[in-house]
């Protein structure tokens, strides 16, 4: 796919946009996020996909919230049971260009061929075929894996030329996530959020893109549409080159082509199902005051628990930053 660039260059209340700000501020936290929250039916069944297929270890397990972990190291994989009628954040139908919360969680991966038929008995259906890549010096192959139950999506990266990044951990089938993606309805307010609220990182900040000619976009674009339906997108983390820990943000440009529809904004809380949160270890307090001091006008900052601050992107997406 030589039009499409993403990662693998590569609290609230939900935020409408992130206040003016005086310059960009230092990074509020400096260490990749440690933790991934999926809400889900059955912790059990949802979790074979890491256990069974991907290798992953259960950490802990208290019949509610279930932890998962590839070899000892990375972000840990959270899972927290929740009534049989929670809503999704993003339903299994949601659209690439219906902008609001998470679209996936994304982790490097060895035979993409294999994860998807063993998925498949599991409740997880590929959203396209295998799709290929090229980046600069990297050919890959990608996919993103559905969960026909909550809507929650694990998007699956295969190296096919050069080998993995310094500083990633080895495995046999699944990595550890390094990224996660979030569907924008602007994503140049988003990349300043981070940018200019939490100090991050810019990896990528891509302009318009587009297909030379019809193939297959895993972000379900159809193929007749690929050469005409433009996307932007943009890669942020803490400090720059961290290999793991990358926020992404992806912007559709269909209004054109009629692509238009939910937005799921709202509907990410942590009382739905779906990739709702990914977690840092920080001091909230220390998270406040560097935030205030990054913008011009106060940034409505609110949390029950002094020891757990939830800050929402412009997207709904959630970020948590815990008390050590």
């Amino acid at each position: 796919m030589r039009g499409w660039v993403m990662a693998a260059a590569l609290l609230a209340g939900c935020a409408a946009a992130p206040p003016p700000v005086k310059s960009r501020p230092k990074p509020v936290v400096t260490t990749a996020w440690d933790a991934a929250r999926f809400g889900t039916y059955d912790n059990a069944e949802f979790a074979r996909l890491f256990t069974d297929v991907g290798g992953y270890s259960v950490v802990s397990d208290d019949g509610q919230t279930m932890r998962l972990q590839q070899n000892g190291v990375g972000a840990e994989i959270v899972l927290e049971q929740l009534p049989p009628d929670a809503p999704q954040a993003r339903p299994p139908d949601a659209q690439s260009w219906e902008p609001g919360c998470y679209w996936s969680l994304m982790v490097r991966a060895r035979n993409l061929e294999s994860i998807v038929a063993d998925a498949k008995p599991l409740g997880w259906e590929p959203r396209t075929p295998i799709a290929f890549l090229e980046f600069g010096p990297s050919q890959l192959h990608i996919v993103v894996l559905t969960h026909q139950e909550t809507g929650a999506q694990v998007q699956f990266y295969e190296r096919l030329t050069t080998p993995l990044p310094d500083g990633y951990p080895e495995f046999d089938r699944f990595g550890v996530p390094f990224n996660i993606m979030q569907m924008a309805s602007d994503r140049d307010a988003t990349h300043r959020f981070f940018t200019y609220m939490l100090g991050f990182a810019t990896f990528y900040h891509g302009e318009p893109s587009l297909s030379d000619e019809p193939e297959v976009n895993p972000l379900g674009i159809s193929e007749e549409l690929t050469t005409t339906v433009p996307y932007v997108a943009s890669i942020v983390s803490p400090v720059a080159d961290m290999e793991t820990g990358r926020f992404e943000m992806i912007e559709v440009m269909g209004e054109d082509a009629g692509l238009e529809g939910r937005d799921f904004s709202e509907k990410c809380t942590s009382a739905s199902v779906g990739l709702t949160h990914v977690s840092f270890e920080a001091e909230p307090l220390e998270v406040i005051g560097r935030i205030h001091q990054a913008t011009l006008a106060e940034y409505p900052l609110e949390s029950e628990n002094p020891d757990v601050l939830n800050v929402s992107t412009p997207d709904g997406a959630n970020i948590r930053f815990r008390a050590r």
